[in-house]
């Protein structure tokens, strides 16, 4: 099977929540580490396997269910499934991928030793033998497996081993056919490849007269990204579009960087909308804080709806020197500012994500606070003078960019 062309990296760095502009010319190789990072953090790579090789001959075996082992979600997606609002296949390739991978840990679970993914035009597929489920930690589990890619132009070799699994292994039930797109099948490969490297060469499982070609990989757990890898894969301070070093900023708004014309030019399609509503806009420099006065004794429990189960911990007190996550790195988003209708002496602002939610407090700037209260009560604000939507830009750990008198001229998607 070929390997992932460029559009198709970017859509499965976007299925992830790694936004880069459509048009980005940053180079393919630094593309692909990209999303070599974001798979890593995908499965917990860091925390899981402390420093490879994983030796497999030195592990226990996984003791548990291997679905239960390997099933990952967050807040959000708990939330929906709760409602009934089931994530559609077969659009999503990160999503689809973590689907495919517990029907592998329930295939294991049900006494199958192999299985086919494949797309349902049967163009492509991959076989796998599973070896092995194994024991990292408490929660983690591998599973040790051989795996070969089949096109058309090798089918004949693919059947050849089928009928020699079928021949040697006895099934408890149906074969395991998993359909997979074409899309998903190649991240499927590009994870194997990655994880491939991180075992040792001295480890080679013995192989049957068909497998002679196989590779042996492993898979971990997936799960959604959280807030601080998404902000870490989103932050990409240089130009705009390309990521190098930037050489100017756009006139009419001052709000994207570029290395060049070129650049520029290529990103105005995307930019241009952000552009107009803030061309001539006033910005001011608002300094926030994450606690409230009076609110640094009461206990909280800092999660989001990007949070997993894993995450929970007691409530304690908050750290007023936490600093928030900037998982926007050098972009303009968009902030919803509110303030409480029995608390005048802040207002509150957070994106959409809710990756980041401050407060500016009349102690840090009342010149400031009195200029956005009159913004959302004027013509400009609405909602009743209660909350209104401005465009800012992180600008370091403690302040924002805001461009107080402009409304956003886009879409509103809260």
């Amino acid at each position: 099977m070929d390997s992932l062309t460029r559009q198709e990296t970017l859509t499965i760095l976007a299925s992830m929540g790694v936004q880069l502009p459509p048009a980005t010319r940053m180079p393919d190789a630094a593309l692909q580490k990209r999303l070599k990072q974001a798979l890593n953090c995908a499965q917990y790579a860091s925390k899981v396997l402390g420093h490879p090789p994983l030796e497999p001959t030195s592990l226990p075996a996984w003791s548990r269910p291997a679905l239960e082992g390997v099933r990952r979600t967050n807040f959000l997606e708990t939330y929906q499934t709760s409602q009934g609002m089931g994530m559609e296949l077969y659009t999503n390739p990160m999503l689809d991928a973590r689907q495919t991978l517990m029907a592998v840990a329930e295939g294991w679970d049900k006494g199958h030793r192999w299985l086919l993914v494949q797309d349902h035009a049967k163009q492509c597929a991959i076989s796998i033998r599973l070896l092995s489920v194994l024991r990292l930690d408490e929660d983690t589990p591998a599973i040790i497996l051989l795996y070969q890619s089949h096109t058309r132009a090798t089918a004949l070799k693919g059947v050849a081993w089928v009928r020699q699994m079928q021949e040697n292994y006895a099934c408890p039930g149906p074969a395991v056919n998993i359909n997979a797109t074409p899309l998903e099948q190649k991240l499927l490969l590009k994870l194997l490849s990655i994880n491939e490297k991180l075992l040792p060469s001295t480890y080679t499982p013995q192989r049957v007269s068909t497998e002679q070609n196989f590779h042996v990989s492993f898979l971990l757990p997936l799960g959604p990204l959280g807030y601080g890898d998404i902000a870490k894969l989103n932050n990409d301070p240089g130009c705009a579009l390309c990521g190098r070093k930037t050489a100017s900023r756009c006139a009419q708004c001052l709000s994207a960087s570029y290395c060049g014309s070129d650049c520029q030019k290529a990103d105005w399609p995307d930019h241009k909308h952000a552009c107009r509503s803030l061309k001539g806009g006033t910005w001011r420099t608002l300094p926030f804080v994450t606690v409230l006065p009076g609110m640094k004794s009461m206990y909280v429990s800092g999660i989001n709806k990007f949070s997993q189960a894993g995450d929970m911990r007691p409530g304690g007190l908050p750290d007023p020197n936490a600093i928030p996550p900037n998982i926007h790195g050098d972009r303009l988003f968009l902030v919803k500012v509110q303030i409480e209708a029995n608390r005048q002496d802040h207002l509150v602002l957070y994106d959409r994500q809710r990756s980041i939610m401050v407060y500016l407090v009349e102690g840090k700037d009342p010149e400031l606070l009195d200029e956005m209260k009159t913004e959302m009560r004027g013509p400009r604000g609405g909602y009743g003078g209660a909350k209104m939507y401005r465009w800012a830009k992180r600008t370091n750990d403690w302040e924002l960019r805001i461009c107080v008198d402009k409304e956003p001229q886009t879409e509103i998607k809260w």
